[in-house]
């Protein structure tokens, strides 16, 4: 243990004596180490904001087309039932019928995006809440009232204020002109408002408005609402798998329609475009990491050439030892203590450097970008940089360790 410490001890004697030369044999580790650590931190923190914004809040079971000719089975029955045996393992069960229509105001006339839909609609995870009024119930459904909600958004262009409810609109659909009332508004977040407005004044043009309606509520433009649907959407409560929930309800549906068989019912897979879009930046994370890694190789390279430059300038000195008895063993040991030490050092200055620019990145609010430190790149980083001080120390240190004291001498 003491022949270590005296190893280390000359090492660091000896990169204190050279600092500048030593920064700059350090130099090529720690841009290769910062970038390495920089790159995977903030390909980390992008994965993680992919993965959060994408988790499964929702599973939609539909009738399968390959399996029926009919897709309109569903029953407001079967999603009954199926709320009551899921129970608190769902917060609801809707279904959605979109529709394109235009609505009238003083304002003029814009087009509308309608979704004809079912109560349960309200808890939508993916839906802002509802911040003035109220949604529709099973009671307007029944009685297929002329209702809608509308957002934020829409309320604010149309009227110039939030005190919208109760006041009507007049919507066309299908060449057919209905009333349709107000109650309630969703709140809109302020950057698609601002993204929306600046889009509608460089094109010159209105943003389509979203509206909510009872499903039931079509049959006043003479829409062909009918008893049943062609797929369901069901919102898990926390901690639940969409898969499994799922499953559960594929499997009440064919107790209750046993006529299709097993695969008359099926998932939607909604995880597809993550998994893609995951697997993306795995390959641009590794590819442009492994692009920053080749500045490692360039550092080792620095390091062998520093060391080499090293090894001629104590030949003196390594004479001098081999004379009064050093082993091969002692020298090698010794030059590849001080490449080490010189490439674990760039490495420590290369992860702080590293972690610092990913946080700077991601501090940054108009890149929209987060980082998160990788405890596996730092420990691959650290590993990585102590194996270029050792193999690219190994030819230095043995040229040094077969030198021949007299030979070594005569060079004094």
């Amino acid at each position: 243990m003491g022949q270590i410490m005296e190893y280390v001890k000359m090492a660091i004697y000896n990169i204190a004596f050279n600092k500048g030369r030593s920064f700059l044999t350090m130099l090529g580790i720690i841009i290769g180490i910062s970038s390495v650590i920089t790159v995977v931190s903030i390909g980390s923190g992008v994965k993680a904001a992919i993965l959060k914004d994408s988790k499964e809040k929702t599973v939609t079971v539909t009738v399968n087309q390959d399996k029926s000719a009919d897709t309109q089975i569903i029953t407001p029955e079967d999603m009954v039932l199926i709320k009551k045996r899921l129970g608190s393992r769902i917060k609801g069960v809707a279904t959605t019928m979109p529709v394109y229509g235009t609505a009238y105001t003083n304002k003029g006339k814009f087009d509308t995006d309608i979704a004809f839909t079912t109560p349960d609609t309200v808890r939508d995870p993916y839906e802002k809440k509802l911040i003035r009024g109220s949604y529709f119930t099973e009671e307007d459904i029944k009685n297929a009232e002329l209702k809608c909600v509308i957002d934020k958004e829409g309320a604010l262009f149309l009227f110039g204020n939030l005190d919208v409810i109760g006041m009507n609109l007049d919507v066309l659909i299908d060449n057919k002109v209905q009333s349709v009332q107000i109650i309630g508004i969703r709140d809109t977040d302020p950057k698609v408002m601002e993204e929306n407005q600046q889009a509608a004044k460089l094109y010159d043009m209105k943003m389509p408005l979203d509206f909510e309606m009872p499903y039931t509520s079509y049959e006043a433009w003479g829409g062909n609402v009918g008893i049943n649907y062609s797929s369901i959407t069901a919102y898990l409560a926390p901690g639940e798998k969409a898969n499994r929930i799922g499953k559960e309800i594929i499997k009440t549906l064919n107790t209750l329609h046993t006529e299709g068989g097993e695969s008359l019912f099926k998932k939607e897979k909604g995880m597809d475009i993550t998994k893609y879009m995951t697997q993306t930046v795995n390959t641009l994370t590794t590819f442009v990491g492994f692009v920053a890694g080749i500045s490692l190789l360039v550092g080792g390279i620095g390091v062998m050439n520093i060391m080499l430059v090293s090894v001629t300038e104590r030949t003196r000195e390594i004479g001098i030892r081999k004379s009064l008895g050093a082993r091969t063993n002692s020298i090698v040991t010794q030059f590849l203590f001080e490449s080490a030490i010189i490439s674990v050092i760039g490495g420590m200055i290369g992860i702080v450097s590293g972690a610092g620019i990913a946080v700077l990145v991601s501090s940054l609010k108009i890149t929209g970008i987060s980082a998160k430190l990788s405890i596996g790149a730092v420990i691959i980083a650290t590993c990585f940089s102590c194996g270029v001080g050792i193999i690219f120390g190994i030819y230095p240190a043995r040229k040094a360790a077969r030198l021949s004291p007299i030979e070594a001498l005569r060079q004094m």
